[in-house]
């Protein structure tokens, strides 16, 4: 029955997630371009470059939120799959907590030893040392805010209100905009005003999503349980460390890129770079969304054993992503000037240079991504070390070509930024080919695993009774087949009767037979599990307890089962049900 399993819910799912996730990953990096383009053009290139530098030691706040936040998050989604709320509970704890302390301790480091750490990546004699050290000043006055921030804006999306956080992250973004120029061309605050608009605006992101927490659809409480703190810590370190470690190697990276560039071209190509940073961090920024679009909602499925839902939503974020990632090559190869004039660079001396680079580096958008979102998928299911050397590869093997062609000739250095990312391209594919000869079970490239332990049968219907009665009897011929205990599969069957026609009759009122419902059974030793998925208006069978006649049958099924799980996500009803095979039966 696997090949009847349709792709309307996940994709409904992935869209509703996916382009709210995007566009605050997207909001959130302009928040960060809007600073450079508001300084860059009120201030002077210099303060672009000032930003540009200190920018591997700002990566340590994100570092840190994605170490806690991702990791935290890619557990609790697997919880909440599971349907264990006690863990989804404490793993949120545990997250904001250790965010919190590891927040405060860099922030005070960062506060009382500006100058010498900003020396670490910027020579003192240079000449926007001085605003480096003035902004990052006030910028480690952020770090707390940051971090809590994107912690749990991790968490929010991943209890299925991606939607909240994009509309906290995109009215900060505009926020941003306003007090950037309140601050420097009104108050003159030079780039420290930059540095208090952010601090600002990450205030005010966060204050919008602690609202998702106090609704009664909040998946997540704060839940101390001391004697698993240290364990669940190291969990969300394992399952945080690859892409916190590749957002650390970007900071690294771009202070090795800062420094081939500046040795090699001067300070006109230190402009140039910084551009190009730009559009790599918008890019990467992007990719945040769609990683989280994975970790959340694939996570989510592989709590609930549903391989071919995950391999829908991979071959689903693949085309989208390609689509939005081929127009923006298009773009910045037939109209740079577009990208460049953003930044200041429409009139200045190094126009021409600006955009033949920026031509060039935009090649690097496709490879860099596509192992970008494989990287985030082998993290997810499990692929930790194969994860951490990919996120270590990709960007070390960028600085490595660039040096390398930058020795060959200065004005060929550009070229080592796509050449890197395809040749690793081609090597992760062909690496994960040979994985998947050796191990049929795994698909070729995703190294999604054929099937989840135990027997399953996983299809979708459309909203009809005609669908709904051959559903039925697939469903008690699997039962047979596994040779389930009667007392069990007549329960079973007789709650997917019940259940699904009451979807049919009252979850959509028009155009029912263009939706579908998604039935997974799963058998094993000791358990079956029955998870039923539609998108129709929300309806919690578990409350369906009055004496009318529409909830007769809600009711005869709250009897039967002891263990009753319902989740209103992304827009979908989810009812999970176990029967355990010493489970209670009908009299």
């Amino acid at each position: 029955m696997s090949e009847k399993r349709n792709s309307y819910l996940v994709s409904k799912a992935l869209k509703t997630f996916m382009l709210a996730s995007v566009l605050a990953s997207l909001a959130q990096r302009l928040a960060t371009m809007t600073d450079a383009i508001v300084v860059s053009n009120l201030i002077g290139p210099d303060a672009i470059s000032a930003i540009n530098v200190v920018t591997p030691i700002i990566t340590l706040f994100p570092t840190i939120s994605i170490l806690f936040g991702i990791g935290g998050s890619i557990m609790a989604a697997k919880a909440i799959g599971r349907r264990d709320a006690d863990e989804a509970n404490r793993i949120f704890t545990t997250s904001l907590s250790a965010a919190f302390v590891c927040s405060a301790v860099l922030s005070i480091a960062l506060f009382l030893l500006t100058p010498d750490i900003v020396a670490l990546v910027c020579p003192r004699n240079s000449r926007f040392f001085d605003m480096a050290v003035s902004f990052m000043h006030i910028m480690s006055l952020s770090a707390v805010p940051t971090v809590l921030g994107f912690t749990l804006q991790s968490f929010v999306k991943t209890d299925g209100n991606p939607r909240l956080v994009m509309l906290a992250v995109m009215s900060s973004t505009a926020l941003n905009l306003v007090l950037d120029i309140v601050f420097i061309k009104f108050f003159g605050m030079g780039i420290a005003g930059s540095a208090w608009g952010t601090i600002i605006c990450f205030l005010f992101s966060t204050s919008v999503c602690l609202i998702h927490f106090w609704s009664s659809h909040s998946s997540f409480r704060l839940h101390f349980e001391w004697r698993h703190m240290v364990s669940d810590v190291t969990r969300c370190i394992a399952e945080g460390f690859p892409p916190s470690l590749s957002t650390l190697m970007m900071g690294v990276c771009v202070f090795g890129f800062n420094s081939i560039v500046m040795h090699t071209l001067g300070a006109d190509g230190m402009y140039v770079w910084s551009v190009c940073l730009q559009l790599l961090m918008l890019i990467q920024l992007m990719l945040s969304g769609v990683s989280s679009s994975i970790y959340s909602i694939g996570g989510l499925l592989i709590g609930e054993c549903d391989m071919i839902g995950l391999k829908i939503l991979i071959r689903r974020v693949l085309a989208y992503a390609g689509i939005a990632l081929l127009a923006l090559l298009l773009v910045v190869e037939t109209c740079p000037q577009v990208f460049g004039n953003m930044f200041g660079g429409g009139n200045s001396g190094v126009a021409d240079l600006l955009h033949s680079t920026l031509r060039i580096f935009s090649l690097v958008l496709l490879p860099f991504s596509l192992i970008a979102i494989l990287n985030a998928l082998y993290q997810l299911l499990g692929y930790r070390i194969s994860s951490m050397i990919i996120s270590i590869g990709q960007l070390v093997a960028m600085v490595f070509f660039v040096w390398l062609f930058s020795l060959v000739s200065p004005s060929l250095l550009w070229w080592g930024y796509p050449a890197s990312s395809i040749i690793l391209a081609a090597v992760v594919l062909i690496v994960t080919w040979v994985m998947h000869v050796r191990c049929p079970e795994l698909a070729p490239v995703t190294l999604i695993p054929q099937s989840a332990e135990g027997k399953s049968l996983n299809f979708s219907i459309r909203l009809t009774e005609a669908d709904v009665t051959s559903a039925l009897n697939c469903i008690n011929t699997f039962l047979k087949e596994c040779d389930i205990p009667h007392p069990v599969a007549y329960s079973v069957r007789l709650c997917c009767e019940e259940l699904l026609y009451n979807i049919v009759h009252y979850a959509v009122k028009k155009h029912p037979d263009q939706h579908f419902i998604d039935i997974h059974i799963r058998y094993t030793d000791s358990l079956v599990t029955l998870l039923l998925k539609d998108d129709g208006r929300p309806f919690n069978p578990t409350l369906g307890t009055s004496d009318s006649m529409e909830h007769l049958g809600l009711r005869l099924v709250n009897g039967i089962c002891q263990d009753v799980t319902y989740k209103y996500m992304y827009d979908q009803n989810m009812v999970f049900i176990k029967f355990p095979l010493v489970a209670r039966t009908l009299q």
